[in-house]
């Protein structure tokens, strides 16, 4: 007796159709008779009643469900006991934000690895860019999700997927007319950024990328923080730019997509092999929240194999 021959056997008993039961099962009716026909012969018993028109349950087939039922649910068990011995997953990991990843991510996480590792216990918490390295180093956290850390060698940093990047406006501002904001337009524009001490590698990259460009970014006033910099928008002392994904509906503040600068999202670890249940998350990572191009270059497994960022 084989655990195909009890699922073909119980499918049909629920769908009385050799037919529909063949399409849950993902094959052919053929072999859904068979591994039903192979089952009665081998138990002496006439499961079910067939004619044209009708497929039925006979006395001993309907006794007969119950127990199959138990069978296979006893199978699904042992196999999903098996998977979990077999990575090892249960644990504790530790997932740290930045404040532009953080409302738009930790949710999604949770969930997926809520459903896909039950058996993991993850927490999550805020970090200031600046506390990434320090954090991971020290073992505070075990992933990371933020943006870029621009060519940190000491860490192993994967991207995840590119986002646009956009612009808060103030509302009244004849930007906020147009549907894109060009890079050219940042030239000498009043502008609101975080404190440099934040984030000084992302803050010094930016700068030099705009210089590059010829653009002069004019920073008038710098902030503790993105809902301090949206309250100066409002206020119209400039605007700001941030990631698509934490742009949030503000008061007096419209935002528009900046052509030609994506922001990078990326998940970061020590440079070590991950233990089960940090590689888990990170898997699930990956799954939640890559683009094609992450699904096509790295895969689920790409925090065990990539090297570090240089």
């Amino acid at each position: 007796m084989e655990l195909e021959q009890l699922r073909a056997f119980a499918t049909v008993a629920e769908e009385l159709h050799f037919g529909r039961a063949a399409l849950r099962l993902r094959c052919s009716q053929p072999q859904v008779s068979r591994r039903v026909r192979a089952l009665e012969d081998e138990l002496g018993l006439e499961l079910f009643v067939r004619t044209p028109r009708r497929t039925a349950l006979t006395d001993a087939g309907a006794r007969l469900l119950e127990d199959a039922r138990d069978t296979l649910a006893a199978a699904e068990r042992l196999e999903r006991r098996a998977a979990t011995a077999g990575r090892n997953a249960g644990g504790r990991v530790v997932v740290g934000f930045v404040w532009s990843t953080l409302g738009a991510h930790v949710a999604p996480l949770i969930a997926a690895a809520g459903e896909r590792y039950p058996e993991i216990e993850l927490s999550v918490c805020q970090l200031r860019f600046v506390e990434i390295v320090p954090a991971l180093r020290r073992g505070d956290v075990d992933l990371a999700i933020v943006r870029a850390l621009f060519d940190d060698s000491e860490m192993m940093e994967v991207t995840l997927r590119r986002e646009p990047s956009v612009l808060a406006i103030p509302a009244d501002h004849p930007l906020a007319a147009a549907d894109t904001v060009a890079l050219t337009e940042l030239h000498r524009l009043p502008m609101v950024a975080l404190q440099r001490d934040l984030a000084p590698r992302p803050y010094d990259a930016v700068t030099a990328a705009a210089a590059e460009l010829g653009i002069e970014l004019r920073i008038v006033q710098q902030t503790r923080s993105p809902s301090e910099a949206l309250a100066l928008v409002s206020a119209g002392i400039g605007v700001y730019r941030l990631p698509s994904s934490a742009a949030h509906p503000h008061p007096g503040v419209v935002y528009r997509e900046i052509e030609a600068a994506p922001s990078r999202l990326v998940l970061v670890r020590r440079p070590e092999p991950p233990p089960p249940a940090v590689a888990a998350i990170a898997g699930v990572a990956g799954e939640v929240f890559g683009d094609a191009d992450y699904a096509s270059n790295n895969g689920a497994g790409a925090l065990e194999t990539s090297s570090p960022a240089t």
